[in-house]
């Protein structure tokens, strides 16, 4: 029996901290998976600190006179209850955080549809991407001629800076799907391709 009680606990223990890491990704949702890489922000140590207190509340339990028990039966059959309970309250945590996220993504990819329509209605197209803090790579005059280029085809990137944003990310790919089959029939099939042609040869002949 203590043994079982014993394998029980440490499941639990397990599923605790794996629950951490579910919650840390439910509240940064659409953040993508990465365990090594987000290590450190799982919160273990909160986590560990947590369960410390919850067996050393275990053990004050387990003192007291239960059915004749003696302390290690008490403390391990009491432990998974407690331990439980947090294990609940985690994944509740977890569960609301993901689905206020998605909620809220959801949202923004509608936002971003709404634009995609309006932009479509103006013929022109905004790519927005994170690129950070470009330096100027070429003269004015051929910046203003990509421009150009950019212009015939009805397109316009925006730099939005270095932070990135995942969710706008993900929204983005919405403005993306609504304004391609426009652009498509605006420009002709791999118009990006005869585009980035263009724009590369006036980059070689400017230098």
């Amino acid at each position: 029996m203590i043994r079982k009680l014993t394998f029980l606990n440490l499941i639990i223990l397990i599923l605790i901290f794996a629950a951490s890491i579910g919650t840390f990704y439910g509240i940064n949702y659409p953040y993508p998976f990465n365990f090594m890489y987000d290590f450190n922000q799982y919160g273990f140590e909160y986590v560990a600190a947590i369960v410390l207190v919850i067996a050393l509340l275990t053990a004050l339990v387990a003192t007291l006179n239960i059915k004749n028990l003696d302390f290690k039966n008490k403390f391990l059959r009491i432990l998974p209850l407690f331990n439980s309970i947090f294990l609940v309250f985690m994944i509740f945590e977890g569960v609301s955080a993901f689905i206020h996220q998605k909620s809220k993504l959801i949202k923004l990819e509608n936002a971003y549809i709404a634009r995609a329509k309006k932009d479509i209605t103006k013929d022109k197209i905004i790519y927005e991407y994170a690129g950070g803090l470009a330096l100027p790579m070429y003269s004015e005059k051929v910046v203003k001629e990509i421009d150009r280029i950019h212009e015939k085809y009805g397109v316009t990137y925006l730099n939005t800076g270095c932070l990135i944003n995942y969710a706008e990310i993900k929204a983005q790919k919405k403005y993306k799907e609504t304004v391609s089959p426009y652009l498509e029939k605006r420009n002709g099939k791999n118009w990006e391709i005869k585009m980035n042609a263009e724009i590369e040869k006036i980059k070689r002949d400017s230098q």
